[in-house]
């Protein structure tokens, strides 16, 4: 949608733009000048105006610029000395440099010839900007990977992955058919049935170690599981910060216990397990007897022998 309003800085920083486009399109029409800068046809036709009382210092006829947009379309002359575009300032070369070295570090391995114009545009620009060439960025996800899960949502193909859970803890070897990849909160997520659990599960990329195309996969025919809550109840024994965000319980004091529920067992296990002294757990008595354990093992490597 058109802007209606122009602020001094934004307009300024137009008309210098106007001047290297209207050379490079001469004859152009305001209607589609208009529709290039996001502006409205009179904010244009204002723009020009302004263009045709400017030039160098003696602002004679002789030195100013030349424009003609009377039957709607434009023409410029004897505007050389603006005719070239505005030099990139160091925020915007940054975001050039750091944006090229993200996406040649997606590249696949492949695609040799896309990485060397990287290469080459990213030199010019950091010259430009006064950036050391030595700037490099890492991709969370890597590059085979990212080409796999390609692949496989366009064949609707299906993936063996090796998989790091949260949860767990745990890496598992799991065969699994995409359908979709998206992002939240700054990292990539992968929408897919799990042949392995016979469920759609929902993957985190970063946290799949590897990934290829699989041959052939038979996807059974069993009740899919409908996930139940786990009721439990925990008491503080000393509030945090940490305590608090983790359970999401707004706010908390010292001997105070909470009724609360989850569908996995491995994270009420893990939470409690990770804020030590700081939580009990009350219920259920099967999970405080696994922490118990798991908190004994622990222990038993820390002594002395």
């Amino acid at each position: 949608m058109a802007r209606e309003i122009s602020a001094p800085l934004a307009r300024t920083a137009r008309l210098l733009d106007l001047v290297p486009y209207l050379h490079a399109h001469q004859g152009v029409s305001i209607k589609e000048l208009a529709k290039q800068f996001e502006v409205t046809p009179t904010q244009i036709s204002s723009d020009l105006t302004t263009l045709w009382m400017c030039g160098l210092p003696g602002y004679t006829p002789l030195e100013l610029m030349e424009l003609e947009f009377e039957s709607g379309y434009v023409t410029i002359r004897n505007a050389t000395t603006l005719a070239k575009p505005r030099t990139i300032t160091f925020d915007e070369g940054l975001a050039l440099l750091l944006g090229l070295y993200s996406l040649k570090s997606s590249l696949p391995a492949d695609r040799a010839d896309l990485a060397e114009i990287a290469d080459a545009l990213a030199t010019r620009i950091a010259a430009k900007v006064g950036l050391p060439s030595s700037l490099q960025v890492s991709a969370q996800i890597a590059p085979e990977i990212g080409s796999a899960i390609a692949k496989a949502l366009a064949a609707s193909a299906a993936l063996t992955v090796q998989y790091h859970s949260l949860y767990s803890d745990l890496i598992s070897m799991r065969t699994i058919v995409p359908n979709e990849i998206y992002h939240e909160g700054g990292n990539a997520y992968l929408k897919a049935f799990c042949c392995t659990a016979n469920e759609s599960r929902i993957f985190r990329v970063d946290r799949i170690l590897e990934a290829q195309l699989a041959q052939v996969v038979e996807i059974k025919e069993l009740p899919i599981p409908v996930p139940t809550k786990i009721s439990f109840t925990i008491k503080i024994l000393k509030a945090s910060r940490d305590l608090v965000e983790r359970f999401e319980l707004g706010e908390a004091v010292a001997s105070q216990s909470f009724k609360l529920s989850s569908y996995s067992r491995q994270w009420i296990t893990r939470s409690v397990l990770a804020d030590g002294a700081g939580v009990q757990l009350s219920s259920p008595i099967e999970i405080r007897a696994e922490i118990a354990a798991k908190a004994q093992l622990i222990l038993d490597r820390y002594q002395v022998k």
